[in-house]
């Protein structure tokens, strides 16, 4: 197999590396002029090393950037068929039964093998053809046991847990990755790990079979799959961003609907087959029959899959399958509307490196045809500023910790506290429904309605949780953002007074470096401005990626609710799928199944089954008191100091920076004699080329976002 297997080329892909480069670009830059300050008759080193660092994070961030793709369907609808289509090879298993067993996870790597992890922390290497024997339902050992054994297939794959596939695809060597998840109703374990999965998606692809049309099993289980979709994305509260003027709407992952199977399907048959999913979206979506239609080639994909693989054999185009048009539009998708929010924080930190620079060269120009005893006495002068701002910084350090640990104690005594009495008051608080009068054929509506008043309830005791919980960490956070506000004044204060000090001379550099500037390049506009006063408040803007650097700094018009998003405390308290409400109706549902059919016609029996359902509720509730739930939950609330955390150090390291920037050149004129006309040409050199890549960057970032409105 070929790593240059470019058929699922996905420009979205692209994405990434491009402005990963660019950024490498902007370092090499940096490093490059940090070595020539070294050289003879140059001035010394600006003390930039801790923004290369800055840089480097970023982009090793980039280039680890992953897009993952999740794919649903009943068995025998095509989901592996469609991929080995994507990548134009037989890559998973398929075959007229069953084949996906256990969810597959498809990725890169240099040689072709699966990972299979069992339940017990296992993990067991096997090549492609060894897993396809051993594990997929095609395998005649697997059929056989099952037969024998007389045990499900969940049952009889119950040891393991998931498999990862290690392709050399060049695509995959991108970070595209897939979850080929198993059957529906595979078992209900399998059906909570499969909505798992959602989280770590960019985009949802639900599989269905034209032969099959939209069985009540797929309409109930999309159901439940828009439910808990939008459960995941309504609880991680992803607040609307601002980036040159332009709005960057809350993310969502998209669900692609591919109906699979038309070749087998008679073409007088194809229209009322079309007709009747029409019918089925516009119920399941709750949707009007025109926007049904048109959700065709945007959301809604008609797929040859079988047939788009004996094209491939043949040589022959993709065009008319189906998967063509699909990935064209799945790529454009990424770019447009998922890539943005992801994308930004690459321009602020290119931004807050770029100011970083400019405000150091401002400063060495300042100063840089002083002689050694003028800089001395310049450098004694701002001592006592610099002491300042470290002190500002080390309290603002501490008062971050001090409000983190304070806040996660105090949410995770009222976490315990809070669950622990909704446990030891549930079977007081919560009423079943009567089964008073009800006959056999109404054990439907006492199902539904024990599923409303179970999601009822869970939601309100959420509800309750939620509010509490964000009032702590509310009052934690505005706590810190006022002391930010305060002491960020401060340390502009003394960093313009700094720049007083060293602009303490009778002979105007700034005016000298402007004219140098303007003779050397009078059609361009020089970045050298000495007198910038809003250089810390841009250091500060993309501190931490902009977005939580503006909240923390008090900077625009973001609030500081947003940092307390109902993700950080309401999203792990709903994790475990049986507490939410579409988890809740299906535990009910079976509960009810298994019971109540059994026991309608006794009912001196229904009230100890009644008791039995309010057991198996409370011991719900009792996972969330586990310790590893309480753990993920103090650090999503300690995650959420951490924009604070963050900038504090970027005001530590420009603290560090420009004293350290300002003893290199001291040294410098002790060692050497700087050649002050060289230097500012080479500084200005400096300025340009950096400035330069940043344009080059916000560009490419501010067509994309033009692309999405």
């Amino acid at each position: 197999m070929s790593n240059q297997n470019t058929a699922f080329n996905l420009e979205a892909t692209k994405v990434y590396p491009w402005f990963a480069e660019k950024l490498r670009e902007m370092a090499k830059i940096i490093t490059q002029s940090e070595h020539q300050a070294t050289e003879q008759g140059a001035s010394g080193a600006l003390a930039l090393s801790a923004f290369i660092n800055n840089l480097n994070e970023e982009i090793k961030r980039l280039e680890n950037g992953k897009f993952r793709f999740l794919i649903i369907g009943d068995f025998n609808r095509g989901k592996s068929t469609i991929l080995n289509a994507f990548f134009e090879q037989n890559l998973l298993p398929t075959g007229a039964t069953p084949t996906t067993a256990i969810p597959t996870f498809v990725k890169y790597g240099k040689q072709e093998k699966v990972l299979v992890y069992k339940k017990d922390g296992a993990r067991e290497e096997l090549s492609f053809e060894q897993y396809k024997k051993k594990y997929t339902l095609n395998s005649k050992d697997v059929r056989s046991q099952m037969k024998r054994l007389s045990q499900s297939i969940g049952e009889w794959l119950n040891p393991l847990n998931y498999a990862e596939f290690y392709c050399p695809i060049e695509v995959l060597s991108r970070g595209v990755e897939f979850i080929d998840t198993a059957g529906l109703n595979h078992t209900e374990e399998e059906n909570q790990k499969t909505f798992s999965y959602i989280q770590e998606s960019h985009a949802i692809l639900f599989v269905l079979a034209a032969d099959q049309q939209f069985t009540q099993q797929e309409e109930e289980y999309l159901k439940r799959l828009l439910g808990v979709k939008e459960e995941i994305e309504n609880n991680e509260a992803q607040k609307e961003m601002i980036s040159a003027g332009k709005s960057i709407k809350k993310q969502i992952r998209p669900i692609f609907y591919l109906i699979n199977k038309w070749e087998i399907v008679e073409d007088d048959a194809k229209k009322e087959i079309h007709d009747y999913f029409v019918e089925s979206f516009c119920e399941c979506l709750d949707i009007k029959k025109e926007e049904a239609e048109k959700m065709w080639g945007d959301k809604i994909f008609n797929v040859y899959a079988k047939t788009a693989l004996e094209k491939i054999k043949e040589g022959k185009s993709l065009e008319g399958t189906g998967i063509k048009e699909f990935q064209k539009r799945l790529s454009n998708f990424l770019i447009r509307e998922r890539l943005m929010t992801e994308l930004m924080q690459a321009v602020y930190i290119a931004e807050l490196v770029t100011s970083k620079v400019e405000s150091n060269v401002d400063d060495r120009l300042l100063v840089l045809e002083n002689d050694v005893k003028t800089l001395e006495e310049k450098i004694e002068k701002t001592k006592p500023c610099f002491e300042f701002m470290k002190k500002i910084v080390q309290g603002l350090e501490k008062e971050v910790r001090r409000e983190k640990d304070a806040c996660i104690f105090e949410i995770g005594e009222k976490y315990n506290t809070y669950f622990s009495n909704l446990v030891l008051n549930f079977e007081r608080e919560f009423e079943m429904p009567s089964v008073s009068g009800l006959r056999d054929n109404q054990r439907e509506k006492y199902t539904e309605d024990l599923k409303s008043k179970l999601a009822h309830y869970r939601q309100e005791k959420l509800d309750e949780w939620h509010t509490i919980s964000k009032g702590i960490l509310l009052k934690s956070l505005n706590e810190l953002k006022d002391s930010f506000d305060q002491e960020i004044k401060e340390y502009s204060n003394k960093r313009n007074e700094i720049r007083e000090i060293l602009n303490q001379q009778d002979f105007s550099v700034q005016n000298r470096t402007q004219l140098i500037t303007h003779q050397s390049s009078s059609s361009e506009e020089t970045r050298l401005n000495t007198a910038n006063a809003n250089a810390v408040g841009r250091m500060i803007l993309g501190a931490t990626g902009g977005t939580v650097g503006t909240v923390a700094a008090g900077i625009g018009g973001a609030t500081i609710a947003n940092l307390a998003g109902a993700h950080i405390l309401l999203g792990t308290v709903g994790a475990g799928l049986a507490l939410t409400p579409i988890g809740w109706g299906l535990f009910a549902a079976s509960a009810a199944v298994g019971g109540i059919a059994t026991l309608w016609q006794r009912h001196a029996e229904i009230h100890k089954f009644q008791k039995q359902m309010q057991e198996r509720v409370k011991r719900e509730f009792e996972k969330l008191l586990d310790p590893d739930r309480v753990l993920a939950l103090k650090e999503q609330v300690g995650n959420s100091f951490d924009p604070f955390g963050n900038l504090a150090e970027q005001m530590s390291k420009d603290v560090i920076s420009l004293e350290t920037s300002l003893n290199n050149l001291l040294e410098s004129k002790k060692t050497t004699e700087v050649n002050y006309n060289e230097e500012v040409k080479r500084l200005q050199t400096f300025i340009a080329d950096i400035s330069a890549q940043l344009q080059i960057i916000q560009a490419e970032y501010n067509e994309l976002v033009i692309a999405t409105t």
